[in-house]
């Protein structure tokens, strides 16, 4: 059973679903998205894409990829110089895209609004490795958005998760539902189960430990972020 938080700690941001329009459409405009250049960024990514091409390197039968969320395509630039065979999808919107599409990067970007509902028009019908990065705590019904990842998987496809941890800085449309013990839950609920996590490099600060960590070790409560493999399953 989940345990939900009622209330946000003092590090944690409230979210104003009255501001969730304005802040997604300029997601990705403008000098915002100038952020990916910075060398923490880049650190990230970097760290993210070695966990991603480990992965495919333990599992050969990763031919095709989806990645959701995607921004720019930082993560997928990288992914694909380790693993240039890759048919690589990427979805998120339209300024996105014009960053992706000036760079001349590689792979196929579809441009789609994932913020409520999630169309796969154009998409393949299955995927081996899906990946969504830092993307589920900012859409308003993450559940059909997984509903429909559990579609475009089989009984080998991975799944790769990373969500913030709940210590740095961030925005939630959903309190509590992204602390580790509930998201695992979720996924759950959703048929699919963990089958592997790793930590961060990068640290937050160090908030005890709520009811809703019981699964996460002492090593891993101040991660900024949880990168966990998780697995279709049918029943």
């Amino acid at each position: 059973m989940g345990l939900f938080r009622i209330k946000h700690t003092d590090f944690e941001e409230t979210f104003d679903s009255d501001q969730f329009d304005t802040m997604h459409a300029h997601e990705w405009a403008g000098s915002n998205i100038k952020r990916i250049e910075e060398p923490a960024w880049q650190q990230r990514y970097s760290y993210e894409a070695l966990l991603i091409s480990n992965l495919i390197k333990e599992n050969p039968h990763i031919k095709n990829v989806l990645e959701l969320g995607s921004g720019p395509g930082i993560l997928s630039q990288k992914v694909q110089l380790a693993h240039p065979e890759l048919t690589y999808h990427l979805v998120d919107k339209p300024h996105a895209e014009k960053y992706f599409s000036d760079n001349k990067s590689k792979g196929t970007f579809f441009v789609k609004d994932l913020s409520s509902s999630f169309d796969t028009e154009g998409l393949l019908d299955e995927y081996d490795l899906i990946i969504t990065n830092d993307f589920l705590e900012h859409v308003l019904n993450p559940s059909v958005i997984v509903q429909t990842i559990h579609k475009l998987t089989n009984k080998d496809s991975i799944y790769f998760i990373s969500n913030p941890n709940w210590r740095m800085s961030h925005q939630w449309v959903y309190r509590g539902l992204f602390d580790f013990d509930n998201f695992v839950y979720f996924l759950y609920t959703h048929k699919f189960k963990l089958e592997g996590f790793y930590g961060s490099e990068l640290k937050t600060p160090a908030y005890p430990r709520i009811s809703s960590e019981t699964l996460l070790g002492d090593e891993n409560l101040t991660d900024w972020n949880h990168y966990m493999i998780f697995k279709h399953r049918t029943c």
